[in-house]
């Protein structure tokens, strides 16, 4: 299947992935950043509040790995640590990164194996959900760590539920917005029956919202509780 598809949330380069926290328990790396590293990866990646952060890296429109980790803006200090899931390898690995951060500005920074990182703010980041304009019916393709998936059909309900049958699968969850009012949805949802993930596996992550589209478009990342695997989603609203 083709795995070639655009992502608007989630795109961090080897291991770029994060810790909560700061000076007086502000982060001031909190946000959303983009931008490109040296490996040549366009990367894009939301630095949550708490710390949490959630990214992935793509090549044109190849979406070539997902990351999920913390990230510590201290001041005018970066620090970063994580997992990365390369897909063409079907491989994960770890790593840090060390660096300096302006808040709402910018997030250059180096890795443990030496690449480099040029991340500048969106601030659409600043801009609120609401579960209304998440609700809706979307098509959405993307991948796990092994898996490519197209086409498959999301529809939110009002209060943030859906369920997805496919193939012997039955996935049900929710999305809904953050109380940070950021430009952030929660996501949860577990599996059971004959999935790609295993039976009853609970995955949870974090979507992007992006309003600025027209149809909205939809990008959504959520792993495993040991953070082995999960999904990597985008589509826009139908």
């Amino acid at each position: 299947m083709d795995t070639k598809f655009k992502i608007s949330l989630a795109s961090c380069t080897l291991a770029l992935l994060f810790a909560c926290g700061g000076e007086d328990n502000h982060n001031t790396a909190e946000g959303l950043w983009q931008g490109p590293s040296s490996t040549g990866a366009n990367v894009t990646v939301a630095i949550l509040e708490n710390g949490e952060a959630w990214g992935g890296a793509t090549f044109g429109n190849t979406l070539v790995s997902a990351i999920a980790g913390t990230a510590t803006g201290n001041g005018t200090s970066f620090s970063a640590s994580g997992s990365e899931f390369v897909f063409s390898s079907n491989s994960v690995g770890t790593g840090t990164y060390t660096g300096t951060v302006t808040q709402k500005q910018r997030i250059q920074a180096t890795s443990n194996n030496g690449s480099t990182i040029n991340l500048a703010y969106n601030p659409y980041y600043d801009q609120g959900v609401t579960a209304a304009e998440i609700a809706g019916n979307y098509t959405l393709s993307g991948r796990t760590a092994r898996y490519a998936i197209a086409n498959m059909t999301l529809t939110i309900a009002a209060n943030g539920s859906f369920t997805i049958v496919d193939n012997g699968c039955t996935t049900t969850g929710k999305a809904t917005p953050r109380a940070s009012g950021k430009a952030i949805v929660n996501v949860t949802a577990t599996g059971t029956g004959t999935c790609i993930l295993g039976n009853g596996v609970s995955l949870s992550g974090i979507a992007v919202l992006d309003k600025t589209t027209t149809p909205s478009t939809l990008s959504v990342i959520a792993l495993n509780s040991g953070k082995t695997d999960g999904l990597v989603l985008i589509g826009r609203k139908n």
